[in-house]
């Protein structure tokens, strides 16, 4: 399929939900009431899909391909078109109710649908009990706590930190007051736009200085979606610095990124793949994606003619960390995704990071499962989450004692409670320092780039013919 029957098979596409617009040089849209679709052609077969919400021009949906084979760009489409129409029930402001029981709070839901449809907002009001809400709260924008479970306050603003989270006054919530309600969460949503519009976020460059050009590409699994975070260091300086975000993952996503970045992009000495699962010399394992055994790595250097060096996706958060803080010779980065029981870690020992036998090091589920009972149930709660996390925390500080931990888990970021659980069963002068952090691409781009440098190292004349192979105009002759 070329370009041009691609945009012929498109405009052909007919649909109620979302109207096709041509007439621009390289660009078809596909217009909603509350977002755009894009579809953006470029030189050498080079096709970019996008969606941006209209209200605040947030991007929730990119990729970009090279259009070769038809039904797989067809199918790209076909995801884009699903991801479009799926947001007209996401374009309200979804606002979730809880006290006790859900008895009292579905009621009032009930009464403040009414009162939004009449005053005509796109606000959509459930409730859930809070048993419930650590369950189900990261799918709504706002939080609202009845008066009898205020108490839990602190604790949900700290862990919901990306949402709104407010205390429903006790004489609005006595009298099921829907305007006095309503008008709350005007002003607390107005004040939270105002705030975030003015977060800046200082982009340093990396200090990583080296003879190469080196992509970096990371895979992170956040929010209920799949979002591919990649990088170019030319002699480590950042060059390039995008990513990709979709509902779904497949190998295939990965080529397709890759294809896409190779064909514009000249010169790259490597590429350097993290990504969920044990690597291992070019293999790739993970069973809960079905990965057994992948000559993942291998088959992509020889698709590309370049090393593609892959590492465990925690691995290259360890590295990253360390090399940035640089604070202390033997730490842990701990990870434990939401609503998943299989945590990972990386071990930096002697300012090296350990992979231990077949590079297994990390794969600390496994002991979670044999101190833990139930624990995909336990995961899905605050109290049930400490005991799956401090578990695993306790196997690395039994084992090697480091003297730092970092921990990204969602439903656990209060330091001094862990530390406070870990001291029933661990000396308090044992535990080490532990810090919570929030950024995972922050240091998982320069980690799998340092690991890159790391192969080289180890492979000096390997890294010998690369060079020559890649950068003719170094040889000599």
């Amino acid at each position: 399929m070329n370009r041009e029957e691609y945009q012929e098979w498109i405009c052909s596409q007919t649909s109620d939900k979302y109207r096709i617009i041509t007439g621009f040089e390289r660009e078809i849209r596909l217009e909603t009431d509350y977002a755009t679709g894009f579809v953006v052609f470029y030189d050498q077969d080079i096709v970019e899909l996008m969606i941006k919400r209209k209200e605040n021009s947030e991007t929730c949906f990119y990729l970009h391909f090279q259009l070769k084979d038809e039904e797989h760009a067809k199918n790209l489409f076909r995801e884009m078109t699903e991801v479009l129409i799926g947001l007209q029930e996401h374009k309200k402001l979804r606002i979730l109710l809880t006290c006790s029981s859900a008895l009292t709070t579905s009621f009032y839901a009930q009464e403040l649908n009414k009162a939004a449809e009449t005053l005509q907002l796109d606000y959509v009001f459930s409730a859930v009990s809070f048993s419930h809400i650590y369950e189900k709260g990261f799918d709504y924008d706002v939080i609202l706590l009845a008066p009898q479970i205020q108490y839990e306050y602190p604790k949900v603003k700290e862990i919901f930190k990306d949402q709104i989270v407010l205390k429903i006054p006790a004489s609005v919530f006595a009298r099921y007051s829907t305007g006095g309600l309503i008008e709350l969460i005007m002003q607390e949503k107005n004040e939270y736009d105002r705030e975030r519009e003015a977060i800046r976020i200082k982009k340093a460059d990396d200090p990583f200085e080296n003879e190469y050009r080196i992509l970096t590409l990371c895979l992170i699994n956040h929010k209920n979606m799949y979002r591919f975070g990649y990088r170019i260091y030319d002699h480590g300086k950042r060059t390039l610095d995008k990513e990709v975000i979709k509902p779904t993952f497949g190998l295939s996503d990965i080529e397709d990124l890759m294809d896409y970045i190779v064909a514009r992009h000249k010169n790259i000495d490597a590429i350097s793949l993290a990504v969920p699962g044990v690597t291992y010399h070019g293999t790739l394992n993970h069973r809960g994606y079905g990965f057994i055994n992948l000559d993942f790595g291998i088959d992509l250097t020889n698709k590309y003619g370049i090393p593609v060096i892959l590492i465990n996706d925690v691995n290259a958060l360890a590295l990253g960390y360390h090399a940035i803080h640089e604070e202390e010779k033997n730490m842990v980065f701990y990870f434990q995704p939401r609503g998943y029981a299989q945590p990972g870690a990386g071990v930096i020992i002697n300012d090296r990071l350990y992979t231990g036998r077949l590079h297994a090091a990390g794969e600390i589920g496994y002991a979670v499962r044999a101190f833990v009972d139930h624990p995909d149930d336990k995961i899905m709660t605050p109290e049930g989450a400490m005991e799956v996390v401090c578990a695993g925390l306790i196997s690395y500080i039994a084992a090697i004692a480091p003297e730092k931990i970092i921990l990204y888990s969602e439903l656990t970021p209060n330091v001094d409670e862990i530390k406070a659980y870990i001291s029933r069963s661990v000396d308090e002068k044992y535990i080490p320092d532990i810090r919570h952090v929030t950024r995972l691409k922050k240091y998982m781009l320069p980690g799998a780039m340092i690991h890159c440098m790391d192969v080289f190292k180890e492979m000096p004349e390997w890294t010998s013919q690369v060079r020559k192979k890649n950068h003719p105009e170094d040889r000599q002759d």
